[in-house]
């Protein structure tokens, strides 16, 4: 039979191995969504699409976070492109060397759609580790 401090000391070894799981999850994740975030991103120069990027993993308390998205410097821009932007009609754009025909440019969404589909492969690929792993 186990004592008590054994007891402790393997719930313990345990809960650092899921803590193991979910920042390697989460990290690995990060990066693939990343590279969803890249592929959706529209082009012109590239800057907006070499923007994106993510923080490190980190846990405060019980919580664990990243944040995925474009560098500060083009937030802005990010920010029009994949929620969408009002524009001027008529307006004459010499970048284009067109005048602008759309009052509101619907947004792209690409932030948003490849977070959404890398937090549900995360849950799933930390609870698969856990019940492999952890035993």
């Amino acid at each position: 039979m186990k004592s008590f401090e054994d007891f402790s000391k393997e719930m313990l070894e345990k809960f650092k191995q899921v803590n193991n799981i979910v920042l390697e999850e989460m990290e690995e994740k990060a990066t693939m969504c990343v590279g969803e975030i890249m592929a959706r991103t529209p082009v012109k120069s590239g800057t907006l699409r070499r923007s994106m990027t993510h923080t490190e993993v980190k846990k405060v308390g019980k919580i664990y976070s990243v944040k995925v998205g474009s560098r500060i410097e083009v937030a802005d821009y990010a920010e029009a492109v994949e929620e969408g932007h009002k524009q001027t009609p008529g307006r004459y754009i010499p970048a284009i060397g067109k005048k602008l025909v759309q009052s509101f440019v619907p947004g792209r969404h690409m932030i948003g759609d490849s977070i959404e589909i890398y937090q549900r492969e995360l849950q799933d690929s930390i609870k698969n580790r856990i019940k492999s792993e952890v035993k």
